[in-house]
């Protein structure tokens, strides 16, 4: 390749950094939510799936500052929940595998399933691990975003 090819094939000078980055946190996330749920990836990616559903609900109703943040079990009914089927279109996982693993969760205590056999997560917020976890999580995004500043990006 010659040099005018490598100046024509330029990039924003952002991206290489931002990937970088991004394949550092993601590598660090994924550490800290085996660490907090144990097992395979599989079961990782379906749990993240779930939390999110199990918590969006509630955060959009407490918002920003609310006391409602700080409440240790918050009600069932500002609880969200998900299908095993719609777990499986978010995650691109099949269908069989969800099925499989979200047994294997609801069997080892990190998920239960409701009267229309929808899933959430069993709060975990009070343990220590997860606490533990969860702090590395957000340093590590704390990290990346040094990361990429040291790059010269916002």
């Amino acid at each position: 390749m010659t040099l005018d090819a490598v100046e024509a094939a330029e990039i924003n000078p952002r991206i290489r950094p931002i990937a970088f980055g991004l394949a550092e946190l993601m590598f660090d996330l994924m550490f800290f939510v085996r660490e907090i749920w144990g097992g395979d990836l599989d079961s990782a990616l379906i749990m993240i799936c779930a939390n999110e559903a199990t918590m969006r609900p509630f955060m959009e109703k407490a918002g920003p500052g609310s006391p409602m943040l700080g409440v240790r079990a918050p009600p069932d009914e500002i609880r969200g929940s998900i299908s095993r089927r719609m777990i499986a279109e978010r995650t691109g996982l099949a269908r069989e595998t969800v099925r499989r693993k979200v047994s294997q969760l609801i069997e080892a205590g990190f998920l239960i399933a409701n009267e229309e056999d929808a899933v959430r997560v069993v709060s975990r917020l009070d343990d220590p691990v997860t606490r533990r976890a969860l702090e590395n999580g957000h340093a590590a995004v704390q990290k990346y975003l040094k990361l990429v500043e040291s790059y010269g990006v916002r």
